[in-house]
């Protein structure tokens, strides 16, 4: 029996991890056995050890430092292979938020992979505070525009998150946008991701249990690669940079002035997270930065303390410097 695959993509900071969390936990509950597939930019694994804190014994291969769409797509099939050696009722792959899911797709047709998975289904993850300023903010980078377009027009669900902090009139424009490139997805507006699971897990059971009759064909049909450029090009990010900061022990910190550091860049830091002790305290604080909005939470973190930032156009040696 094939294993099913369900496909978590959408931009930096439009909330992945925390759907991602949440399905972890309902599909536990339904006692069905999920094995992930973790893809971040940088070398630090922030989402992982999140992951990892909130679920005891979580099945889960992990490709750093590249996106799964380029530069780790050779590796893809090697970690689907490792998952499914545990024998999963369904693999959950959340890709890095400038990864473009046909790619993803595209390894899942690969002979090695073809009579063990089908594509469940691509959920894209939307973040409705800043999804209409990307065309003007990337306007130099058409390949990374094309790379977020596509992540909608892919997809058979789309969230459009953070409702709480837009108008109504906003909303509509946002929803629009989704038609406009997608008028088959199902919408869902969340708050935090909190979504109705059923439409999202239709058809998922433990493998000793019948599932519903899927067609893997006509699915990788639909998402289908065209003959973008991507190829050419090699890369989906041309224009992004994952700059890792090293934080000293005794370096005296505070929220304020962190916010006040990634604020000051713009638009240009589009996301970052990391693990800081603030205020001389012993507390090491999981601190994620997305949107222009920051915020942190109490974490069991024990390693080197970092800050990983993910720009568009950053001098990574100026920004050190401007840390200081």
């Amino acid at each position: 029996m094939k294993t099913p695959v369900i496909v978590i993509s959408g931009f930096l900071g439009s909330g992945k991890t925390t759907l991602l969390l949440k399905l972890i936990q309902e599909v536990h509950r339904r006692g069905i056995k999920p094995a992930i597939l973790m893809n971040e930019l940088g070398r630090q694994d922030v989402d992982g050890h999140i992951l990892a804190q909130a679920t005891d014994g979580l099945i889960m291969e992990k490709l750093l430092d590249g996106c799964i769409c380029c530069s780790k797509k050779s590796e893809i099939s090697n970690a689907i292979t490792t998952l499914l050696s545990q024998s999963p009722d369904v693999i959950l792959i959340e890709l890095t938020g400038v990864a473009n899911p046909e790619e993803v797709v595209d390894e899942m047709a690969e002979p090695g992979l073809l009579n063990e998975v089908f594509l469940q289904k691509i959920i894209t993850v939307i973040d409705a505070e800043n999804v209409l300023e990307y065309n003007s903010i990337f306007s130099s980078d058409k390949q990374l525009v094309h790379t977020l377009r596509r992540q909608i027009e892919v997809a058979d669900i789309v969230i459009v998150n953070k409702r709480d902090l837009i108008n109504d009139s906003h909303l509509s424009k946002v929803v629009k946008l989704v038609e406009k490139h997608n008028d088959n997805a199902r919408i869902f507006t969340t708050i935090q991701t909190q979504v109705d699971f059923i439409p999202l897990l239709d058809g998922l059971q433990p493998l000793n249990l019948p599932a519903k009759k899927s067609s893997p064909f006509n699915m990788l049909s639909r998402h289908s690669h065209h003959n973008d450029g991507h190829k050419q090009n090699h890369t989906s990010f041309s224009r992004i940079q994952t700059v890792y900061i090293p934080l000293q022990q005794n370096m005296p910190l505070s929220l304020r002035k962190i916010e006040k550091f990634l604020k000051s860049w713009g638009n240009q830091i589009l996301r970052a997270k990391g693990y800081v002790s603030v205020n001389s305290s012993s507390e090491i604080l999981l601190i994620q930065f997305a949107g222009k909005q920051i915020q942190w939470e109490p974490s069991n973190y024990k390693g080197p303390q970092y800050i990983v930032i993910i720009g568009f156009n950053l001098d990574s040696v100026t920004l050190m410097e401007a840390w200081g």
